[in-house]
């Protein structure tokens, strides 16, 4: 109880203080541009041939145990609100922020899946952090450095793939959303311009993996009834950051 106590009464305190400050808080918005190298099972390639297709090359992953693989360099952008305040040795700035990142399959299993007249995943993420910036601007005329955690949620997309015109060859894959967080530092040049190198941690997603009719494709029917139909992804991505601040 006493415990309990203890914690409400230190969240009121910060709440009374945030509320005290925050009229002297520096708002600020600002949007980015990423380019998104991936980490993790989702950047590596188990190559798989296709049960019953002789033509195919072992380079085109159509199986439950290459779903949600084989990304390749992407990008993205986001937009962050946050507000700053002045704690004397440099600045602490509370944020949120949400990113949409874009990638594709690497180019070799690409090309495979051109010559073969058929459709690509590709992989969207949109991670949504709230975290903590300290920045510092003593060390440098004209250029403050900051570093920064955040922690939230990621949502991952994946887009149908294969042959529309063969029913047993387009699938459509279902990501479940997840815990994320992400780590970075960088350096802002001047008031409206920074750069910086961020690690996101999309956290592990479990892939679903079902077939569409060729005749109607809204249908979805279960391809694999085994357990094979479902494969765990561990998701990371290193980024480079540049901003805009207003």
């Amino acid at each position: 109880m006493k415990k309990t106590q203890i914690i409400k009464t230190l969240c009121l305190a910060i709440a009374f203080v945030f509320a005290a400050n925050i009229s002297q808080a520096q708002f600020r918005q600002s949007v980015y541009l990423d380019g998104a190298m991936p980490v993790g099972s989702w950047a590596t390639t188990t190559l798989k041939t296709i049960p019953g297709i002789s033509t195919f090359t072992d380079n085109v992953p159509l199986s439950p145990a290459n779903m949600g693989k084989t990304a390749s360099i992407g990008f993205g952008g986001g937009y962050r609100a946050q507000y700053l305040f002045d704690v004397g040795v440099g600045e602490v700035a509370p944020f949120a922020n949400v990113d949409v990142i874009w990638n594709t399959v690497n180019k070799t299993v690409n090309n495979a899946y051109t010559q073969h007249n058929m459709t690509s995943t590709q992989y969207i993420n949109v991670p949504v952090f709230v975290g903590v910036m300290y920045q510092y601007d003593r060390l440098f005329s004209n250029i403050t450095i900051y570093g920064e955690a955040g922690i939230g949620a990621d949502f991952f997309f994946m887009t149908p793939e294969g042959d529309r015109s063969n029913s047993n060859l387009w699938y459509a894959y279902k990501p479940t959303g997840t815990v994320a967080g992400e780590i970075g530092a960088g350096a802002y040049f001047g008031r409206y311009f920074s750069a910086g190198i961020h690690y996101y941690i999309l956290g592990e997603h479990t892939v679903d993996m079902t077939a569409k009719t060729a005749e109607n494709h809204s249908a979805e029917q279960t391809y694999y009834t085994t357990a094979g139909n479902r494969e765990t992804r561990n998701l990371g991505a290193l980024m480079l950051r540049i901003g805009f601040h207003l």
